[in-house]
């Protein structure tokens, strides 16, 4: 039941974060903020770590995690980093392929 619960207030937050926007360029800085917190705590909520830390110790790592990715993409270091993370990737998996 709980989780039914904050699944739809986290759809219903992620939708009102969302509003207007159909890929995230035109959101407010605090719509992004609220997006990313939305994405992570359901993250929290899926893998478990929402019960096993508690709510305010989740709370300040998501938030941390998320005002950290919107400096980096306000900067413009989130894209670099993605394509260097792709690079070492491909590399990774060419090398040993399955």
């Amino acid at each position: 039941m709980k989780k039914t619960i904050f699944g739809l207030l986290a759809g219903t937050l992620l939708l009102s974060g969302c509003a207007g926007s159909t890929d995230g360029t035109n959101l407010t800085t605090m719509g992004k903020m609220k997006t990313c917190l939305t994405e992570k705590a359901m993250q929290t909520l899926t893998d478990g770590s929402l019960y096993t830390n508690g709510v305010t110790a989740t709370a300040k790592t998501i938030s941390n995690s998320c005002i950290k990715s919107l400096a980096m993409e306000h900067l413009g270091i989130d894209t670099q980093t993605t394509q260097m993370a792709t690079t070492i990737l491909s590399a990774l998996k060419t090398a040993n392929p399955q």
